[in-house]
């Protein structure tokens, strides 16, 4: 999976979602079908994606993204339960 990007020092890429960080975000559960629940999973996971590549170098950094990799992961889960609490 890919998500796109389109900002003024990216105006045309795109960053990859990894099977490990889809994972992590249990992206294939969304049983309410809700399309915020699908965005919030997906943008965490691409953000997991990125911070696995600075983990797996193990070098300097590598610490810091491990430990961003959890608040991501606890972050989503908070965002998809606000998405989620009129249900």
């Amino acid at each position: 999976m890919h998500i796109k990007i389109h900002t003024a020092a990216i105006p045309d890429g795109e960053t990859h979602i990894s099977n490990s960080a889809a994972k992590l975000v249990r992206m294939g559960f969304n049983p309410s079908r809700l399309e915020p629940v699908d965005r919030i999973k997906a943008l965490a996971a691409a953000l997991i994606s990125e911070c696995e590549a600075i983990r797996d170098q193990k070098g300097e950094g590598a610490r810091e993204a491990a430990i961003a990799i959890t608040d991501v992961q606890k972050s989503s889960m908070m965002a998809v339960a606000a998405a989620t609490a009129y249900l």
